[in-house]
């Protein structure tokens, strides 16, 4: 028998327990639940006890309102009785230590958030084998991917993996045409960075502000985050934050400037190769790329995808999870 612990704050052994298991990542430490915290939701720490007193799994979730705007639609959901009013949503969990107890564990969650009612949002990590094995029908399930680039190989062989065409030369061109890769050290480079992010986002119509980069680099720093930033000539053309907690690499935010695409400059590519060096000289397990439709079903999905597999990763399926709508909205 399974129980639940939950606290809006961590315990002082929470980020210790994560590093001894592969399932623990950035998205569950106490740095992130304050970074979320810092976005105005409540991180929700849960514990999952077993019968005899031990931990044998957590969670890092965050709650926000689902009914944000008062008008419209979400004025009426609000008050009508069983919609689902809160979001509850997580990334790569739970973080499963005794993977005997794994179906208990995730069939207690499954409870918890039915007797919550919560709407849910959640995606089990690429390296759980399929947690959520037992499932009821109140979740619609996914399946989404990744490219995983294990940096336990050599460096020869890595290189090696990367598209010969697509990558391999455009590094070598983006290095001949005297583009150069430094690891962000300062605010000036930070804030370098979010003027490329945002000549990139402004462009889907994403306003990133400077306060919101500068808390998810102070908040998550101390547990492994840095970036990188290409210049030609000492003008920023590219941009990439990584972070690396429990030696996994996870990318976030790409950021690039006109002049990169006017002059064919190929700083991500060589970002990307940077990265995979630096990965492996701090002893990384690997670097997830993240964010593929395993599937393509768009042009753009398509791209994506082939994008991220010239960089020689493994393809890695896993389950994503959304409760079923009631009305038909978010």
């Amino acid at each position: 028998m399974i129980s639940i612990e939950v606290n809006d704050i961590s315990d002082q052994d929470w980020n210790n327990r994560l590093l001894k298991s592969t399932l623990g990542s950035i998205y569950h430490t106490d740095e992130y639940g304050q970074f979320v915290k810092n976005k105005g939701w409540t991180p929700k720490f849960l514990k999952f006890i077993d019968s005899t007193g031990k931990i044998v799994g957590q969670l890092l979730a965050s709650t926000y309102s689902r009914f944000q705007n008062k008008q419209g639609p979400s004025k009426i959901l609000r008050v009508l009785p069983g919609t689902k009013k809160e979001f509850f949503r997580w990334i790569y969990g739970p973080v499963i230590f005794v993977p005997e107890k794994k179906n208990e564990i995730n069939l207690a969650l499954q409870k918890f958030v039915q007797e919550k009612n919560y709407f849910v949002i959640g995606s089990e990590h690429p390296l759980s084998k399929n947690h959520f094995a037992q499932i009821n029908n109140s979740l619609n399930i996914n399946n989404w991917g990744t490219f995983l680039i294990n940096l336990s190989k050599d460096k020869s062989t890595l290189w090696k993996n990367l598209d010969k065409h697509s990558a391999r030369k455009n590094i070598e061109r983006s290095e001949e045409r005297g583009v150069v890769v430094k690891e962000i050290k300062n605010e000036k480079d930070l804030t370098d960075y979010h003027k490329l992010l945002k000549e990139t986002k402004t462009k889907v119509g994403w306003n990133v502000n400077f306060e919101e980069i500068s808390a998810l680099w102070k908040s998550l720093k101390p547990v492994g985050f840095t970036g990188f930033l290409a210049k030609l000539e000492e003008i920023p053309v590219g941009g990439i934050l990584i972070s690396h907690f429990n030696k996994q690499i996870f990318e976030w935010g790409v950021g690039r400037s006109e002049l990169d695409y006017s002059k064919k400059l190929y700083s991500q590519d060589l970002l990307k190769w940077k990265i995979i060096e630096w990965g492996k000289e701090n002893n990384c397990d690997y670097y997830d790329l993240s964010g593929v439709n395993p599937s393509p079903e768009t042009d753009k999905e398509s791209k994506i995808f082939r994008y991220k597999k010239k960089w020689g990763g493994e393809l890695i399926q896993y389950k994503m999870y959304k409760s079923k709508l009631r009305f038909g909205y978010c």
